[in-house]
């Protein structure tokens, strides 16, 4: 009577617990309200021997919800199949290794999900060679003998810099692999054959919060280039008073690995946030750009993703207008937001006949001067960095 108690007492207490790490599940998102779950899944029947395949499966649209775990699981089902002749005049005994590794790497996986085994065969007594190959007492086949019956290995990632690998509207690829072979121990002399057969699931899940129960307050999200190294970036938030989160603006060069360059504290006393992105002596090429909504408890929620092409251009680039010019001097600045700038202008003689200090902001048009007919240069140095750059000008 003691034992049946004590039974039904653990009986409970596991259910309860149970109970308590299902709903701990359920309210992982701010408010309390439930988690949502999306999965993918694909089967395949895996070739003899040695083999690799790629699967691919959708990334998770930030727009539809926070994702707050990535879980990746492989379901293995394998057979082997094996043939050994003893090839040598006299009876021999024989062992077989046979080995198998399964390995899947791909995004998230920072190191990559393996299983490995190990099976011994024999031994196989086997009379001296009778001449016949793949018959008689000299020859034994073993198999298909089922090594991995529905064997799986999963892994479940919960960080947030593993989760962001997972957002957008393209797709994460995955490697999967089967190294394969065996060790034959008996006589020096012998037939053998050996194929791995089978088949693999393999499935990506996430659990993610709606947007509903974690709204993103980022709206009209923009990104505009402002000369030829730099862009800014403008969004207004929606927020939340009773909420305490940051926004940090995100650059990727390929789309997929962001880093963050810049960090903002919610505003209590507006909701329009900008930031501008210089190149610096970063190379040119395409930008890529979110805003990454960061909550107090460690939830985050991701913008659409941006881009920009920007180029590296240290030197003051500029436009002259009209060129020619009937004698109006006119000039457009292409990659400067503001800054102090010497202007000078000289004849075909290499005389000087203006120099004028101005303040620029921005790539506005800007009226310098009038001048006589002629060939002349103009060069702009920009006096905080000491660069400069010089075109040609023609008065007609």
């Amino acid at each position: 009577m003691i034992k049946l108690y004590s039974k039904f007492f653990f009986i409970l207490l596991f259910s309860f617990l149970l109970q308590c790490y299902n709903h701990s599940l359920q309210a992982q998102c701010s408010g309390g309200g439930p988690a949502g779950s999306v999965a993918f899944d694909t089967t395949v029947t895996t070739g003899s021997g040695n083999y690799s395949t790629q699967f691919k499966f959708p990334k998770f649209d930030p727009q539809t919800g926070m994702v707050t775990c990535v879980r990746l699981c492989l379901t293995i089902t394998g057979r082997v199949s094996m043939n050994l002749e003893n090839n040598v005049n006299a009876p021999a005994i024989y062992d077989i290794n046979y080995q198998r590794k399964d390995t899947l790497s791909g995004q998230g996986l920072n190191s990559p999900l393996t299983n490995s085994i190990s099976v011994n065969y024999g031994p196989y007594n086997l009379a001296a060679s009778d001449g016949t190959t793949f018959s008689g007492p000299d020859y034994t086949s073993i198999g298909p003998d089922t090594v991995l019956r529905s064997v799986s290995i999963c892994r479940t990632l919960i960080d947030s810099v593993d989760l962001a690998q997972f957002y957008g509207v393209d797709s994460v690829t995955y490697t999967y692999s089967i190294n394969a072979g065996a060790t034959v121990t008996g006589s020096g002399d012998y037939l053998f054959s050996v194929s791995t057969q089978g088949s693999v699931n393999y499935q990506l899940q996430y659990c993610y919060c709606p947007t509903q129960v974690l709204p993103l307050n980022i709206t009209n999200f923009s990104l505009t280039k402002k000369g030829t190294d730099r862009a800014n970036l403008q969004w207004s938030g929606k927020d939340d008073r009773n909420a305490n989160y940051r926004y940090e603006v995100e650059v990727s060069r390929d789309g997929y690995n962001f880093s963050s360059v810049n960090s903002q504290q919610m505003n209590p006393n507006g909701d329009d946030y900008n930031y501008l992105f210089v190149m610096g002596e970063n190379a040119g090429g395409r930008y890529y750009f979110r805003i990454r909504q960061v909550y107090s408890n460690g939830y985050s929620q991701f913008s659409e993703i941006k881009y920009v092409d920007l180029d590296h251009s240290p030197q003051p680039q500029f436009t002259l207008y009209p060129n020619p010019s009937s004698g109006d001097v006119g000039i457009k600045f292409d990659n400067i937001q503001s800054g102090q700038l010497l202007i000078q202008i000289f004849n075909n003689q290499g005389q000087k006949v203006l120099q004028k200090e101005i303040e620029q902001a921005g790539s506005s048009y800007r009226q310098l001067t009038m001048l006589q007919k002629g060939m002349y240069w103009l060069k702009v140095t920009d006096l905080t960095s000491r660069m400069s750059s010089t075109n040609q000008l023609f008065i007609k």
